[in-house]
């Protein structure tokens, strides 16, 4: 059976969902003071949170861009790269506070995994849009 018109809706882009479970587990995990203390609020959860918040601002706002000209192509893939980037000074983060903070093996898997899947998911999308553009820019 088949959805009726008016009630079909635009879905996200894959990455930006997963991104965006990234970030509710980020809050989830450095909100709990069993995990982090409030003295490290500013120190450290303030810096985990706003990279998981900036990598989907980053995804979206690529994901805006539906490239007409190089130099939006470029702006396009810097977003991309930059999200790439994020999730690896994320993932370096989240290891410097398993150790200080002694976190668990089971959350910093599952937020690793996490971390993970959106930079894979947003190489992927890269690579497509580098293949897809490829003669369009030259």
């Amino acid at each position: 059976m088949s959805v009726r018109t008016g009630e079909r809706t635009q879905g996200d882009l894959t990455v930006i969902v997963k991104a965006k479970e990234m970030v509710i587990y980020t809050l989830r995990i450095t909100n709990n003071e069993k995990n982090f203390p409030k003295r490290y609020r500013l120190s450290v959860v303030n810096k985990i949170q706003d990279k998981a918040f900036e990598i989907v601002t980053c995804l979206i706002e690529a994901n805006e861009i539906y490239p007409r000209t190089k130099a939006e192509l470029q702006y396009r893939q810097m977003r991309q790269r930059q999200a790439m980037a994020y999730c690896r000074s994320l993932m370096a983060t989240v290891d410097i506070c398993k150790e200080l903070f002694s976190l668990s093996s089971d959350k910093v898997a599952f937020w690793a995994k996490s971390v993970f899947e959106v930079r894979t998911l947003t190489a992927a999308w890269f690579k497509k849009d580098e293949e897809r553009f490829k003669d369009k820019f030259k």
